[in-house]
């Protein structure tokens, strides 16, 4: 019996010690995680801080930014000091690029009518070639997206913009702005969502709006027929 007893009480000691390292263990491990999880917190913080500076919004499944022009191919144009205009993809366009790995844009300097290649997206072994949406001279490079390609996707409507253009003319009046950009965005969200399922053959299955689907999915001709409907990609 005194056996018995000394056994247990030996094997709750053990048990005990192994509680208390777990104990230092997860204690440790917790205190080490603070920094990534305040980090965290932070990026987030800061995420929702730009979005409600640029005043951003979803319309119809679609990442929005009212103060800007719309184009029909998917770009939007911002005012900038001295008449400039930045341009960028919006955030339909950029459904069709899971990432973006480089970009290629023209000279400072360059003369681009309105429907000419303005910019070249790459995204591994995929290339996309975006039309200008006015006519105007190439007035400044983003630096930063040329650096870093993936602010253009995970940047959208900020850093990610593309070119800066000085308009020869007054195309960009005749773009949607505003409520209109909004209507215009939200039938070309169900747009999207007809071309890709009757187009493409390919369905939500819960009713919700469709993205692009993978290239595995619509293979390479159908991801080209995507990208020419919606963005005028060559």
């Amino acid at each position: 019996m005194t056996n018995a007893i000394e056994i247990l009480q030996t094997a709750g000691i053990f048990l005990a010690g192994l509680a208390a390292r777990a104990g230092v263990v997860v204690g440790v491990i917790a205190l080490l995680s603070v920094p990534f999880v305040l980090f965290a917190y932070a990026m987030r913080a800061a995420e929702q801080f730009k979005a409600k500076a640029l005043g951003l919004r979803d319309v119809a499944g679609v990442l929005f930014r009212p103060d800007v022009w719309y184009s029909p191919t998917h770009t939007w144009l911002g005012r900038r000091a001295g008449g400039e205009l930045a341009v960028g993809l919006d955030a339909l366009a950029a459904r069709l690029l899971p990432s973006v790995t480089g970009v290629e844009v023209p000279r400072v300097g360059t003369v681009i009518r309105q429907g000419q290649p303005m910019a070249t997206l790459y995204a591994g072994g995929r290339s996309m070639t975006i039309p200008a949406p006015v006519s105007g001279t190439v007035s400044g490079l983003n630096r930063s997206a040329l650096k870093n390609p993936t602010l253009v996707k995970s940047e959208t409507y900020g850093r990610g913009w593309l070119v800066a253009l000085k308009p020869s003319n007054d195309e960009v009046a005749s773009l949607p702005r505003g409520d209109k950009a909004e209507r215009f965005m939200r039938l070309e969200s169900a747009r999207w969502d007809r071309f890709v399922e009757t187009e493409l053959g390919y369905a939500a299955a819960d009713g919700g709006h469709l993205v692009a689907p993978v290239p595995s999915i619509i293979g390479e001709a159908g991801w080209r027929k995507l990208a020419g409907e919606f963005a005028g990609a060559k």
